[in-house]
């Protein structure tokens, strides 16, 4: 079997196929056609060389796509939210759909799920310190997407409102759709390179200094502020004392739950 066969096959091991493949393999043959001597190294060597290079790029590059992608999600989100008292608030005459409350819970659920799992994703990815670290980028990457699509599509579901804030919410919707899309794509493509290679450091790989030496409390704390901003939205945004504190209950339990479930996925936890 000939170098550049071999060489094939290493790169499609490595997970280095199509268009890219055969640039490598042309650049190579071309190089070999000027010099036929030329000692370029095993293709095992040469294709190894390709992909732990290009995994760090692509990985950066889904982590950056994917924060950008939700950034502009959540703008329009909020375009829509902030629209919601100058088109009549919610509580207008016509009757409420029995799933707009839920579609509202929904939104700020997997909103802060995205936010949180993108903001994670580009934090690692920018700052890797090994194939495992880039795998915890991935698939933060690919939680965040996922639940800024859901936040996208549970906007759809709008409450009888003004057709015009109808057509505000199904664009806030629609249009963040093909760049998140896009930003899982490009996840993809630095996952089908990078090796599943153990256990990435939790959280603390994420915190500077000190505060990384005490995870468990910079998570609590955070969870802390959240849960405050929420019980003095409702206290004074509601002027109601117990609508702030059943919101931060809620808000409180919506965390817990989260934690449980994709701590680990995340690197929260271990």
């Amino acid at each position: 079997m000939s170098f550049l066969a071999d060489l094939r096959r290493e790169l499609a091991r490595n997970g280095i196929r199509g268009g890219l493949a055969r640039r490598i393999e042309l650049e190579l043959a071309d190089h070999l056609a000027c010099d036929p001597h030329a000692s370029l190294g095993a293709p095992a060597e040469i294709a190894e060389r390709f992909a732990v290079e290009l995994r760090v790029v692509r990985t950066r590059r889904a982590a950056i796509a994917t924060f950008g992608a939700l950034a502009l999600s959540g703008s329009l989100l909020c375009l829509s939210v902030l629209a919601i008292a100058p088109a009549g608030g919610t509580h207008g005459g016509a009757p409420r759909s029995l799933v707009a409350p839920f579609s509202g819970l929904g939104m700020i659920a997997f909103g802060q799920i995205a936010f949180v799992a993108g903001l994670l994703a580009l934090v690692r990815g920018l700052r890797p310190r090994g194939v495992a670290d880039l795998g915890l980028a991935q698939r933060r990457a690919v939680v965040a997407l996922f639940a800024g699509g859901l936040a996208s599509v549970n906007a759809l579901a709008a409450p009888e409102m003004p057709v015009w804030w109808r057509a505000l919410a199904l664009a806030s919707g629609l249009l963040p759709l093909p760049a998140l899309g896009g930003a899982l794509e490009a996840t993809r493509a630095a996952a089908a390179i990078t090796p599943d290679s153990g256990r990435a450091a939790a959280l603390e790989g994420d915190l500077p200094g000190p505060f990384g030496m005490h995870p468990g409390a910079v998570l609590a704390a955070l969870g802390g502020v959240a849960v405050s901003f929420v019980v003095l939205q409702g206290v004074f945004g509601e002027g109601s004392l117990v609508e702030g504190l059943v919101r931060g209950a809620i808000e409180a339990t919506g965390l817990i739950v989260a934690v449980l479930l994709l701590g680990r996925v995340l690197g929260l936890r271990r």
